[in-house]
């Protein structure tokens, strides 16, 4: 019997062989209530599903997506009286930023660089008057990505090519590594992360 603290809606599966699964399940009713956030294996490893203390790791990703959910299910708002929707391009950068993946790659000195380079994307306006952030990570294509290069590259003293690229980079590497962990959330490939 499996002892350590679990965090909301995971529950444990005996495998084959003995070891121990981890599966993040919402419960029906939710389901019926209208929830969209995925039911999936966390794998066998503790501390990457639960966090060391049953507080962290994937389901604690999944658990703020829910919160999110129901928070607007209920009327409500979040993050400063802004909701930021689920599959969203500023959810993009949030569940980057939150991933394991930035944690390792970006430093505590560089993090502040990479969510103002984050802020400058989501805060394109659109020619609608919405902005970047607040679109779909699946409506960005090929020439809207370009068309968001050309804004960001514009500086009062001529193009800042330099400032472009690390859009791209960052981007890229914020896509491949939410991609992986909403591969079915995020199935038709985002154009953000290269210019065509």
């Amino acid at each position: 019997m499996f002892t350590k603290p679990l965090p909301r809606f995971v529950i444990t599966k005996t495998l084959t062989g003995g070891a121990v699964g981890f599966y993040f399940n919402i419960p029906t009713l939710y389901r019926k209530l209208g929830s969209a956030i995925p039911n999936e294996p966390l794998g066998t490893d503790y501390a990457a599903a639960c966090g060391d203390d049953g507080n962290g790791g994937r389901a604690a990703a999944l658990n703020g997506l829910f919160d999110e959910w129901n928070i607007r299910r209920k009327g409500g708002e979040v993050e400063g009286g802004r909701l930021v929707r689920f599959g969203t391009v500023d959810w993009l950068f949030r569940e980057y930023l939150k991933s394991e993946s930035c944690r390792e790659r970006v430093s505590d000195r560089t993090r502040p660089d990479y969510e103002r380079t984050m802020q400058l994307v989501g805060g394109v306006v659109t020619k609608q008057g919405d902005k970047i952030g607040d679109r779909s990570v699946r409506s960005i294509t090929p020439r809207a990505a370009d068309k968001i290069y050309s804004i960001i590259i514009k500086g009062p003293r001529g193009p800042r090519v330099r400032q472009g690229e690390k859009v791209i980079s960052i981007c890229r590497h914020a896509w491949r590594v939410v991609h992986r962990l909403y591969p079915s959330c995020l199935t038709k490939p985002c154009q953000i992360h290269g210019r065509a």
